[in-house]
Formats: C-alpha cells, sequence, structure tokens
C-alpha cells in the first residue's frame, strides 16, 4: 500500500479501544502550498521531500487512537540532536517514548528509529516512512502482538541488556581503521562506538547506561555515534554496578 493508500485506511476505519468502545482517529487538515513554504525553513536544506509533501497535503496528523499523537510537521522537536540532529517526531505515547523520523542534511528522509524513554534505549523501528506507517496500521488492528508492541516491550530490554551493538573505541578502530579521522578526534580510549551501519529493523543501543554527563557524537553520514564512558564513582566500582 502507498502511504496515502493506508492513511485513508486508517481514516476510514473504525477500532476497538481496550476498553471495548468504538473509536476512529481524530485527523488534522493538510497544509496549504503557503504553510508548506513556511515549513520548508524548518528542515535542513530548507526542503520537504516530496514524499514527505504529499503526505503533508492530505494531514498533518491525527490522535485519538493508537499512538497519542502522529504527526508529520513536527521538525526538530525531539530535542536529543546528540542522536539525530535533524528529525521529524513522528509519534509518541504520551509516556516519553517517541518515533523519530531521521532527516538528512539534504532534508531526505532516512530510517524511523524508536526512542525509548524507559529503559533509555534508541532501535532502528521501520526502514522508511512507508513501512512505519503500515507498522501503524497494524497496530491500530491490534494494539497487542503487534510489531510496534513487540520492539517496546521486548527488543528494547534485549537491548538494555545485552547492547550488542557496542564496542570500546579500540576495538572498533581494529576492524574499521577507515572511521581513524573520525574517531580519533575523541581523546582517550575511554570511549563507546554504537554501531548500526547495517540499519536493520531492532538493531539499536542503550544511551542511557553511559549516565546522565555522558557525551555523544554521531558520525555526519553514518549510522555510527561515539558516547563518553561514565566514571564510576567508588561505591559503583564496589558493588559492580
Amino acid at each position: 500500500m502507498t502511504n496515502l493508500e493506508i492513511i485513508n485506511t486508517l481514516r476510514k476505519s473504525t477500532f476497538t479501544d481496550e476498553d471495548g468502545e468504538k473509536v476512529q482517529l481524530e485527523f488534522e487538515p493538510g497544509l496549504t502550498n503557503a504553510e508548506l513554504d513556511q515549513l520548508a525553513k524548518r528542515f535542513p536544506g530548507s526542503t520537504i521531500d516530496p514524499e514527505l509533501t504529499e503526505i503533508l497535503k492530505e494531514t498533518r496528523g491525527w490522535g485519538n487512537y493508537g499512538l497519542e499523537t502522529v504527526c508529520f510537521d513536527a521538525v526538530g522537536e525531539f530535542g536529543f540532536e546528540e542522536l539525530s540532529a535533524n528529525s521529524i517526531a513522528l509519534g509518541q505515547d504520551g509516556f516519553g517514548n517517541y518515533w523519530v523520523l531521521d532527516l538528512a542534511a539534504d532534508g531526505s528522509l532516512g530510517k524511523v528509529f524508536y526512542a525509548c524513554h524507559d529503559p533509555a534505549v534508541f532501535v532502528v523501528h521501520s526502514q522508511n516512512l512507508n513501512e512505519f506507517l503500515h507498522h501503524l496500521l497494524e497496530f491500530c488492528n491490534n494494539l497487542e502482538g503487534s510489531y510496534l508492541d513487540e520492539v517496546h516491550e521486548k527488543t528494547v530490554m534485549d537491548i538494555w541488556n545485552n547492547n550488542p551493538s557496542c564496542q570500546t573505541k579500540k576495538e572498533f578502530l581494529n576492524l574499521n581503521p577507515a572511521y581513524a579521522d573520525f574517531l580519533n578526534q575523541f581523546e582517550g580510549d575511554d570511549w563507546t562506538v554504537a554501531d548500526l551501519r547495517t540499519g536493520t529493523n531492532k538493531a539499536g543501543f542503550a544511551w542511557g547506561k553511559f549516565g546522565h554527563n555522558q557525551f555523544t557524537k554521531r558520525h555526519p553520514t553514518d549510522l555510527l555515534w561515539v558516547i563518553k564512558n561514565r566514571k564510576k564513582g567508588f561505591f559503583s566500582r564496589l558493588f559492580g554496578k
């Protein structure tokens, strides 16, 4: 299904909420050409991708069921620029969790990430906007047992417990010397590299494990982050935390 086909299906559908009540999504109107021109100023490169423009002419988003809100014009509202420098906060659930559409420096659309608040995990959720809309349609039809539910309930905990996409700066450079210029600007060995270059769904890293005062820097083009390891205090070392 195309993006607009999915949106029109959602618009016409009636869903059953957790209380057994019948509900429909409440859609916001689309944007005019003048409003699109104004919005474009907030995008990197002052350009809205044609795929997104098509959706925005139809609707700016909706709410009332599934996710608390779905927005296609929430540019720069995610807030964690160290994770995604340019983004659209596509959706949020009211509990501090966001679905974030990554934007390239030229405004082109990238992958959709799930930024979980607790535990603090950043994970590839969908390969593109269309796949995210497919996942969203599935979720609205089946709140439990859907892909969105699985990522939220299981995937983030697996990543938090194992952090499989992370390795030390030294380990990463031994296997990837081409990134020496990028990584060597960060002095010392007390750094972790989060490598999501495979870009596969459910790949992610537990950025919250590095403390509130961590320093995180994303590679300018690749799905690669370098993070300053948390300095452990005496009692943390003593008790192995």
